[in-house]
């Protein structure tokens, strides 16, 4: 195949494309044309051998140039899957946690499903949770008779009442000396 006349670009291009990339994935997808283009490697599979990859990589490279061109082979790789939720809706979710409307990990599936649109199963959100670094906060136990504001009176109370009494009284007692009782 005449890879000189399907190759659009100029071999100085391709060097300076080269040079400038920051990303050597991107940087050998550049070496893979500029191999083609100035038959220092004949095929295709000759030219992906230089640069590391297997016959059928070097295929793809190839079939990826024709179609999009060089434009194309220079997109950096999308790497990692953050899941089905922008940034925006996770900060929404993480603004409904912090907001304590959610008990369990159904009530977050039911805020996602109906807020958001976005399905997930239990063991997905449980996931998403782990992935997100969102871990489950509870209160201490509340005795059922406890009257709602009892424990605020108290410490209200606790803060009102002079707590440096005991003390002094703790410490006059002990600065008492008792006389030696002779026999």
């Amino acid at each position: 195949m005449d890879y000189a006349s399907k190759i659009k670009e100029d071999i100085e291009i391709l060097l300076e494309f080269e040079k400038k990339c920051s990303l050597a994935l991107l940087r050998d997808r550049v070496r893979f044309i500029r191999l083609l283009k100035t038959a220092e490697a004949g095929t295709q599979a000759a030219a992906g051998k230089v640069i590391g990859l297997s016959e059928r990589q070097a295929q793809r490279l190839w079939r990826v140039y024709q179609q999009e061109g060089l434009g194309g082979l220079l997109k950096k790789p999308a790497w990692g899957y953050w899941g089905k939720l922008s940034s925006i809706q996770i900060s929404h979710l993480r603004q409904f946690l912090l907001d304590d409307q959610a008990q369990t990990l159904a009530d977050i599936q039911a805020y996602l499903s109906n807020n958001l649109g976005v399905e997930y199963t239990i063991s997905g959100i449980s996931d998403l949770c782990n992935r997100l670094n969102i871990k489950l906060k509870t209160g201490r136990p509340v005795n059922v008779r406890q009257q709602p504001g009892a424990v605020q009176a108290f410490k209200k109370n606790l803060a009102d009442s002079d707590l440096t009494m005991p003390m002094r009284l703790y410490s006059s007692m002990m600065s008492f000396e008792l006389a030696p009782v002779l026999n």
